[in-house]
């Protein structure tokens, strides 16, 4: 077919518009009341990008204002817990491919950057044993992980159980958190280190 000038850039733009305006009925008309049914709360101008995140067992989500969420998420509750929870706060962006596993409560604070991959496991899931990983993991082998306010979590970042993410903290790509981030720290490393976060103030 031979490129006619103009008419496939006007073809580009159509197709563009078009699905814009699709993909924003669908997210207001489908998938944003159905995320909501899943919540116990869920605040203003929740901004859900693909659809939304696979939801499993019985976790209980607290969702703040201006919250954005990708589709290809899963959120899931451990099954020995009655009710696990998990808390975003406001004007937090939550990335694509974010897996979250809620034994004891996972907190994340206001005015965070989750990055995309990142893992945040406050459950086991299984015990070590080799003769009894066929079950669930005992209550007690999970700890609550909060995560503070204006932190940022580079892409594929794990942070799991009984971690606590200092505010203003900075947790690098690939890095494996296992014990708490102080505030204002840069996280780095397997398992992560931590280093003071210079931060440039504006005169």
């Amino acid at each position: 077919m031979p490129l006619i000038p103009g008419l496939y850039q006007l073809l580009s733009w159509e197709r563009c518009a078009r699905l814009i305006l699709l993909r924003n009925l669908a997210r207001f008309l489908y998938y944003t009341p159905m995320f909501k049914c899943h919540c116990q709360s869920v605040g203003k101008r929740l901004y859900l990008i693909g659809g939304i995140p696979l939801i499993q067992n019985n976790i209980r989500l607290i969702i703040g204002d201006d919250v954005t969420l990708y589709g290809y998420s899963t959120l899931s509750g451990s099954k020995v817990f009655e009710q696990p929870t998990l808390y975003v706060g406001n004007n937090t962006t939550l990335g694509y491919q974010l897996v979250i596993t809620v034994g004891c409560d996972v907190t994340i604070g206001a005015h965070c950057l989750i990055a995309e991959r990142v893992m945040i496991m406050s459950y086991d899931g299984h015990p070590v044993n080799p003769g009894e990983r066929h079950l669930p993991a005992p209550p007690e082998s999970s700890r609550p992980i909060v995560i503070g306010d204006n932190v940022w979590i580079g892409a594929g970042s794990v942070i799991l159980k009984g971690v606590r993410v200092g505010t203003g903290s900075v947790v690098a790509s690939g890095s494996v958190v296992t014990s708490n981030v102080p505030p204002n720290t840069l996280a780095i490393g397997n398992p992560a280190r931590c280093y003071p976060l210079m931060v440039r103030t504006h005169s």
